[in-house]
């Protein structure tokens, strides 16, 4: 039994969910590994100013796991984390790696980490990450970033007497890439695109000694949207890089093992892999390419047949600029690759070391000599790219107002609404989905700011209901709407004969997705962030006094040095429509990506872009409550803003690759 840390009953050992409470219990694992002495290093072996070679077993003497805990059977120095199973105090640890089962006993809290990164200075140094991270944690905290969720997040890290303690998730639960392929649920282009990560992962390892990670298989787990997953690092021992032949056993394993038809070329592949004849991990992507290729040659498929099903979702590069007042067409990755492509499939295409690597690694692991080696020879800086088509996967949605902490009433009003249908044909399932999102934040006296607010939803609501019927709307229809809702506001205000500070208005900030389209259009200083793996944008750009003078060329000092600064330039209602230019702009959508949508009580004082670490990435997690992440969003809003009325929008889109989809011949 382990006490569950929201309401202190005891739960049998296996509960994933409290008994008593139904909250989630937070399941993570400690990887304690003997810290090796320092070593003389060559300058060609360094990787960063951390060495992570574990000490032999002979070079200490034997621990026992009390050496680790309190009599509580709490990790000493980091009492928030508890033992999950019992263990026997007096057990060893083994001499190479000891992984234990343990709870998080604070799970609303941030992690030590980002706790510590949110409070460290803007100038913090190497010095003070060093003395944060021991060596063997620190792979993990260079390649999060770049390689989540492949690598497990980072949660703690720290050292007890000659031990290293890295706390991570715990993904056990996790299905094992070598349970799919026993199970005959892989299709043939899933296994080879599979396969392909594994040896870009593979390369991407390789300056931090760690490519047996990809070798045990145990270690590679399937996520649920299909994403080949690390379950932990595990380092080449005494850093010896393994060979391509060992990884070749392992392939040949899964193609036994595997149900899957004939595939003479991946046959092929593996046998020279297995006889030493590859010594290049570029020469075998090239391969995979073009058995890749060769499996997406044009077949006939069914007409699909239609039913519907739960919310869903895709991905977006957030390359746009905003000019209000016009449209913007942003270009994606993919559509660039499909120009360069004439055989270009007609769905968003994603390049697999995107969704392995990121854009790039992080600076540090690019600048070491065997990543700048790498580079020179053909490795990570010039890999070669396997285009696989993308498809939606989910789209979900959640939204929330609070009046906040100093307002009588709440003068924000939002819709959203998410339609999804899922195609069941012989090639497979396809999910399309559309969605509309509208956030007005009103203003004008004697209640005319919640008015406004709800004319302008219940306008543009009615509006796209009629003239959204197949794809995206155009510019002009999108304006027509934008304008209608102005119109109505306009003349209530008229009719209500209110002038001056009392005319009734409201920001406006919309978006409409159509599978991987979509379209942002807003009025106002109500706006749109959007949050990859990589990096939060703010989208749209407030239409205020101050950024009108940075438009002019004023510098951002000046411009907000203002007294007017932060006075609204649009806004929907107190004026005619020949005085209203909304900014609409258009997105393709190509990878992973959460968008909020907010009113200036959330927005105020850059709480997002300090917060991301902690209440925004983990939205982008498809079993993360949205409902719950937006709920934390509104608290945090009241406890460092309050001072104004809060509402939030959160659209999360998934893609994953199509890999039943028909690449255009010619």
């Amino acid at each position: 039994m382990f006490v569950c840390p929201h309401c202190q009953s005891e739960n049998p050992l296996q509960n994933r969910f409290c008994q008593q409470c139904g909250k989630a219990l937070r399941e993570l694992q400690a990887i304690v590994m003997p810290i090796a002495p320092p070593r003389e290093t060559a300058p060609s072996e360094a990787v960063s100013t951390h060495s992570k070679t574990a000490v032999s077993p002979s070079a200490t003497a034997v621990a026992t796991v009390a050496t680790l805990f309190t009599p509580q059977n709490r990790l000493k120095d980091q009492e928030r984390y508890q033992l999950r199973q019992p263990t026997d105090a007096d057990k060893p640890l083994n001499a190479d790696v000891t992984i234990l089962s343990i709870l998080d006993c604070e799970p609303a809290a941030d992690s030590p980490l980002v706790e510590f990164l949110e409070n460290a200075p803007d100038d913090l140094d190497q010095a003070a990450i060093d003395e944060l991270i021991p060596p063997l944690a620190f792979p993990y905290w260079e390649l999060q970033e770049s390689l989540y969720p492949v690598v497990p997040e980072l949660q703690a890290a720290w050292q007890i007497e000659n031990y290293a303690i890295t706390v991570i998730e715990d993904r056990t639960s996790w299905r094992t890439l070598t349970d799919l392929a026993s199970a005959g649920v892989v299709e043939p282009l899933e296994l080879v695109h599979w396969l392909y990560e594994i040896i870009a992962l593979w390369m991407t390892l390789s300056p931090f000694a760690a490519e047996t990670s990809v070798l045990a298989p145990d270690n590679l787990r399937v996520d649920d949207d299909q994403v080949v997953c690390l379950q932990r690092l595990i380092f080449n021992p005494d850093e010896t890089p393994p060979s391509l032949e060992t990884l070749g056993q392992l392939w040949q394993t899964w193609l036994t093992q595997s149900s899957l038809p004939q595939l003479e070329p991946l046959e092929d592949l593996v046998t020279d892999l297995v006889a030493g004849l590859l010594d290049d991990p570029t020469t075998v992507q090239t391969r995979l390419i073009e058995i890749a290729d060769r499996l997406s040659e044009p077949t006939s498929a069914a007409e699909p047949a239609v039913e519907t099903a739960p919310s869903t979702t895709t991905t977006l590069p957030l390359a746009a600029t905003d000019t209000p007042g016009e449209t913007v067409a942003a270009l994606s990755i993919e559509e660039i690759a499909a120009e360069a492509k004439a055989s270009a499939a007609d769905s968003p295409l994603l390049l697999v070391e995107d969704l392995l690597l990121g854009a790039e690694l992080d600076d540090a692991a690019n600048s070491s000599p065997e990543a700048e080696s790498a580079s020179e020879e053909g490795g990570l800086g010039d890999l070669p790219t396997m285009a696989l088509p993308m498809k939606l996967h989910r789209l979900d949605d959640a939204g929330r107002t609070h009046v906040g902490r100093q307002r009588a009433h709440n003068e924000d009003s939002f819709f959203a609404h998410t339609q999804v249908q899922r195609l069941n044909s012989p090639a497979g399932a396809q999910v399309t989905a559309r969605g509309l999102y509208i956030l007005c934040d009103g203003m004008g006296g004697h209640s005319g700011g919640e008015v406004a607010s709800q004319l302008a939803v219940d306008s543009l609501k009615e509006y796209f209901a009629e003239h959204w019927q197949a794809d995206l709307p155009d510019e002009e229809v999108i304006r027509t709407g934008i304008l209608n809702a102005n119109q109505a506001i306009f003349d209530q205000n008229e009719s209500e004969e209110r002038a001056g500070n009392a005319r009734m208005g409201t920001t406006l900030v919309m978006v409409l997705v159509n599978d991987h389209q979509v379209a942002v259009a807003h009025v106002g200083d109500s706006r749109l962030y959007g949050l990859t793996r990589q990096e939060l944008t703010q989208i749209t750009v407030d239409h205020e006094v101050g950024q009108r003078e940075i438009n002019r060329g004023v510098e951002p000092a000046i411009a907000y040095a203002r007294p007017d600064a932060y006075q609204l330039t649009q806004a929907l209602g107190p004026r005619s429509n020949q005085e209203i230019a909304p900014t609409i702009t258009y997105l393709t959508i190509s990878q992973d990506t959460l968008f909020v949508l907010c009113s200036d009580g959330l927005s105020d004082n850059e709480l997002l872009e300090n917060h991301v670490e902690s209440h925004l990435k983990p939205l982008m997690r498809t079993k993360v409550d949205l409902d719950d992440g937006v709920a934390d969003l509104i608290d945090l809003a009241n406890e460092h803003n309050g001072h104004d009325n809060i509402t939030a929008i959160v659209v999360r889109l998934k893609l994953r690759p199509n890999l039943n989809a028909i690449a255009d011949s010619e």
